[in-house]
């Protein structure tokens, strides 16, 4: 194949690999505690054995993806069980795979009076799962879980060694990639409730990203067009011939 069709076809590919990325963020722009995902490209050239550089032959793009964990604003909600870490640091839960970590503080009281998430999965304190039965509950900066004026928890908020290498397994949950790696409990803790930590998207970056991709899709396809049109006329030409 021809390698600067080759480079356009891959350049199509890549524009679209792009944009799958782009439209789940903008998906999740409203969901609590998601973190970005982006794609960059590593442009190599195949080498044929014993050929000059200058004679490379096939331009091909590695895709290296990875997660921006930059914090996202600080919403207050009034809601007593919205909980948000100013910091470093993540929530525990513990999730049928086992335990994931998450900045997604919209809890809820299941009818066990289990503190959970959303999806149901215990967030889980010192001692284990939280359990709720009282009617004021109160959580300080330190995370202490407070329900009629009695601390019945304190909640674990840990944290891993940058640059995190983790795994998404939700939206908003991560696990690290190294099974062996352990949490470490966060030592100057500050959780605020009545907030939540919205998504690090920026719609607006989103979009201006998404006009890009798309149109470097365009000018590849005109690219690919353009060699299929030469091509054709070739054919064409030796055919009469």
């Amino acid at each position: 194949m021809n390698s600067g069709l080759y480079a356009a076809l891959s350049g199509n590919l890549a524009a679209m690999r792009r944009l799958d990325v782009i439209s789940n963020n903008l998906a999740n722009a409203n969901t609590a505690g998601f973190k970005k995902d982006r794609i960059a490209f590593e442009s190599l050239l195949a080498l044929r054995a014993g050929e000059a550089p200058e004679k490379a032959g096939l331009v091909q793009a590695n895709d290296i993806y990875f997660t921006d964990y930059s914090a996202g604003p600080l919403k207050q909600t009034g809601n007593t069980l919205d909980l948000a870490i100013e910091g470093d640091g993540f929530f525990a839960v513990n999730t049928p795979q086992g335990t994931a970590y998450t900045r997604q503080g919209n809890f809820e009281r299941n009818a066990a009076g289990r503190l959970v998430t959303k999806e149901g999965y215990e967030v889980l304190g010192s001692g284990g799962p939280i359990t709720i039965n009282g009617s004021r509950v109160e959580v300080s900066a330190r995370g202490e879980v407070m329900v009629d004026g009695v601390q019945v928890a304190t909640l674990q908020v840990v944290d891993f060694p940058k640059p995190y290498a983790f795994q998404k397994t939700g939206s908003s949950q991560f696990v690290p990639s190294d099974p062996g790696a352990t949490a470490q409990p966060v030592r100057t803790v500050s959780v605020k409730q009545g907030f939540l930590e919205e998504s690090n998207v920026s719609v607006v970056q989103e979009m201006v990203q998404m006009i890009e991709a798309n149109r470097y899709f365009e000018a590849c396809q005109r690219v690919v067009k353009s060699y299929d049109d030469a091509a054709g006329k070739a054919a064409n030409d030796i055919g009469r011939i």
